[in-house]
């Protein structure tokens, strides 16, 4: 089967062989798939057109689930990204590559993945950004969080209620133990209900809601930490 045009972005690439590349890449209609690249002296790939942040119209054949790369070219201006933001990228990379299955369209979260990318490279605030792909990416997936339901009692989150939050379950109301504060999946109601309304600007709320999101995303990455985030300390 071959494909042409189709609109992609790298997500990794890794050297092959003597001359040629692994490409794991991120295309609209086909989903998340890993390619072969060969030698510029073969196709008209290049290293410098396979870096991740750009946007592609990429071509394959192949019948296996390692296709081979016949052609790729621009079809935008590149995603520039420095410091914290090309981190951020990284992370949203990775988020891809860990959380979806090869060949599976996800044609909106492609969409949405430009949109993020497009907020960082304008200078939006990076923390709200990352937080809106992760919400993005686990309703798609079908893990979105419900926010302003009690999962046991079905009863609305309270504000001044405390709630804990199984991954598994959702948030249920339980009695606050003192000693047991740090525990990362305390949540106060107040916070639950700014995050639901999207009304988490301020730090406080913020922090609460990039807590919430690393405890929903940590079942789907199969205890194994990602990488990108070493980036960020």
């Amino acid at each position: 089967m071959r494909v042409d045009s189709e609109p992609a972005f790298v997500l990794h690439t890794r050297p092959y062989r003597e001359t040629s590349q692994l490409v794991d890449l991120f295309s609209r209609h086909y989903g998340r798939f890993r390619a072969v690249a060969r030698s510029p002296r073969r196709t008209k790939n290049s290293t410098g057109k396979l870096s991740p942040f750009t946007p592609l119209l990429v071509a394959w054949n192949g019948k296996s689930d390692l296709k081979t790369l016949v052609n790729t070219e621009p079809s935008g201006a590149s995603l520039m990204l420095a410091g914290e933001r090309l981190y951020s990228g990284f992370y949203l990379n990775e988020l891809l590559l860990r959380l979806l299955a090869e060949h599976d369209p996800h044609e909106w979260i492609f969409d949405c993945y430009l949109e993020i990318m497009t907020k960082l490279v304008d200078g939006d605030q990076v923390e709200p950004a990352l937080r809106q792909f992760e919400t993005y990416l686990l309703s798609d997936l079908g893990y979105g969080l419900v926010l302003d339901i009690d999962a046991e009692s079905g009863k609305p989150i309270v504000p001044d209620q405390w709630y804990w939050f199984d991954p598994t379950v959702g948030l249920v109301a339980r009695h606050f133990v003192s000693g047991d504060r740090r525990a990362p999946n305390w949540f106060q109601g107040t916070e639950l209900l700014a995050i639901h309304h999207g009304s988490d600007s301020n730090p406080s709320a913020g922090q609460s809601r990039k807590r919430l999101m690393r405890l929903a995303l940590e079942p789907h990455l199969g205890g194994k930490p990602l990488r990108s985030r070493e980036l960020f300390y």
